[in-house]
């Protein structure tokens, strides 16, 4: 098991940042890896979510598919419903 935990103070209100970090289609704009963006379910955000990302990871590509399973102002938590190993991401916020 990997866990990989990172931390960044941003000067942005609790709001802007969740809502930006916790939009799928933004998540090409702020994590390298991450190539390309597709939702699987119907927009919008909610639990049970699906969207399906490509990155490079390594030297490799990498497909996988997330499904949104807890969502509020200060968590935002997806785990993997598809891919080529279990992964969960998990965001927090808070002031």
């Amino acid at each position: 098991m990997v866990d990989v935990i990172t931390q960044i103070i941003i000067n942005k209100s609790l709001n802007e940042v969740s809502a930006f970090a916790c939009n799928p289609d933004n998540a090409p704009l702020w994590y390298v890896n991450i190539k390309s963006v597709e939702w699987k379910t119907e927009k919008p955000l909610k639990l049970n979510s699906q969207i399906a990302f490509v990155a490079h990871f390594m030297g490799k590509k990498l497909s996988y598919t997330y499904e949104i399973v807890e969502m509020n102002e200060n968590k935002f938590a997806m785990r993997m419903a598809e891919g080529p190993f279990p992964m969960e991401t998990t965001y927090t916020f808070k002031k």
